[in-house]
């Protein structure tokens, strides 16, 4: 594409016609006649790397500066122009969505944040989606992708150009929709500031990320943008919780989930039985009334599974051919993931609870199905991160398990003892709880002490086959653990 039709912005005549034909923040991947974007990064800073970047052969580089007063101005580097721009995190996206989407066709992407459930909403309408027979892809937690062939990502939110050179390739696939979970990170620093979505989903706003946005008020308001910014089809909001509700009285023609309401679009949940394969509601909805069964547990699915069919349902999708579909979906990895020893009658469920509310859904969704035995709780905090919630995770592990043990979860630069002090400030009991850093050995160490019925919730790490300790990373699953220790028991 020619530079002057790429850049919101205009360009010296003599650049005007270079051919861009790929672009990158990363001068590795700079090819022949690529455009190099160098932003001054937290840790790296891009401008280092520009003449790397030239001897890949980048034919231009935009270059981030931090004065208005700079912006367009041009330094070369041989016959290769940098030009300097103002606030560039926020105008990648904008050049991205031109380079990759120039008729602007894309399909459909809906996007969900929140602070929990993203994954499991995203993961379940893809599922749905297929089963229904609709191409789409997945971009989130636990990967990016067609359904079914995810890869493995850094952030939940990737960076504005792999975003959109992402969609690009779904779309060449014969993708029909995108599920991507949007995080606040990538609301607040623009790496979908021109994505053009076509729906948004929002689960709840709880505890987390405060290391980086301070305040719950901040945190709220990144999030909020994914509604108000954007020009959207369907706003699909949890009038359950607290922020949704508060939203719901801005958005008048947004569709509300949860407890009853005044919204023209709703979908209100009746009746909840909780069974052992699962769970099945009764609901009531602007689409019409019925009931749902689907293999999951806890009330936060109920939740979850609602928002998924308000989606569905909004695109026109019947109850009826729903409410096949929704007996056929799959559970999420890492997401209240159940691994069942028979000849001790014990179960382990794998979950992704990181944070003191995702922590207590977990725990109390594991109450309300269980039958007889214990409730057992393993859980960590990461280190370099929000160390307020410690404290709080560890209150709400002690009201609701028959016993705790601590685990480490990802220590990074912290002393992983360090946090585990932290969070045994939070007990009032301490002298009960078991403290083992290998979470190997806590794993082999419950399933060794654990009587017949009781269930192990094993929190925090999820998907996730790595730890960080120190700045390495170290292969570990609690997931192929599981999976190894019930074979050893079958053998």
């Amino acid at each position: 594409m020619r530079l002057d039709l790429l850049l919101p912005f205009k360009v010296p005549a003599y650049l005007a016609n270079l051919d861009v034909q790929g672009m990158s923040l990363d001068s590795r991947e700079i090819k022949k006649n690529g455009l190099f974007v160098a932003l001054q990064g937290a840790q790296l800073d891009g401008r280092s790397f520009i003449e790397k970047a030239i001897h890949q052969g980048a034919c231009v580089v935009l270059s981030e500066t931090m004065h208005s007063a700079e912006h367009g101005d041009i330094k070369m580097h041989a016959q290769v122009a940098e030009i300097l721009v103002f606030k560039l995190p926020y105008l990648i996206s904008q050049i991205a969505y031109q380079f990759y989407f120039p008729k602007k066709n894309l399909h459909k992407v809906i996007g969900i944040t929140g602070t929990n459930g993203k994954t499991t909403i995203a993961s379940l309408l893809a599922n749905a989606l297929q089963l229904l027979d609709v191409k789409n892809a997945q971009m989130g937690t636990i990967g990016n992708g067609l359904f079914g062939q995810l890869k493995s990502s850094l952030n939940t939110t990737l960076d504005a150009i792999s975003i959109f050179a992402e969609l690009a390739s779904y779309q060449q696939q014969g993708a029909q929709y995108t599920l991507m979970e949007v995080s606040s990170h990538g609301l607040d620093l623009g790496r979908v500031q021109a994505l053009p979505f076509y729906s948004a989903i929002f689960t709840n706003l709880t505890r987390d990320h405060l290391d980086h946005h301070g305040t719950m008020a901040c945190y709220g308001l990144a999030k909020k943008r994914l509604f108000s910014e954007y020009s959207l089809q369907q706003r699909i909001i949890n009038i359950d919780d607290p922020t949704g509700e508060m939203w719901l009285s801005e958005f008048s023609d947004a569709i509300s989930y949860g407890k009853a309401t005044n919204q023209k679009q709703y979908f209100t949940v009746k009746e909840i039985f909780y069974q052992k394969q699962g769970i099945c509601f009764n609901f009531q909805s602007s689409w019409g009334d019925g009931q749902i069964s689907a293999p999951f547990y806890g009330h936060f699915n109920v939740q979850n599974l609602s928002a998924v069919l308000c989606q569905l349902l909004a695109e026109g999708f019947s109850i009826t051919q729903l409410k096949k579909v929704f007996l056929k979906l799959n559970t999420v990895p890492g997401r209240m993931e159940q691994y069942y020893f028979s000849k001790q009658d014990i179960t382990f469920v794998v979950d992704y609870a990181h944070t003191p509310d995702a922590l207590e859904k977990a725990l109390q969704a594991l109450h309300q199905h269980s039958q007889k035995g214990e409730l057992i709780c393993l859980f960590g905090c990461g280190g370099d991160r929000d160390t307020g919630k410690r404290p709080e995770m560890a209150k709400v592990a002690e009201k609701l398990a028959s016993q705790v043990i601590l685990v480490d979860d990802n220590p990074r630069t912290e002393q992983a003892s360090v946090i585990m002090q932290d969070i045994l400030a939070g007990f009032t009991k301490k002298e009960g709880v078991q403290c083992i850093h290998s979470r190997e050995e806590a794993i082999r160490y419950a399933l060794k002490h654990a009587s017949a019925g009781d269930i192990i919730l094993v929190a925090g790490k999820g998907h996730e086959d790595y730890q960080i300790i120190g700045k390495e990373r170290i292969h570990y699953s609690d997931r192929e653990l599981l999976t190894a220790l019930r074979k050893e028991e079958q053998a």
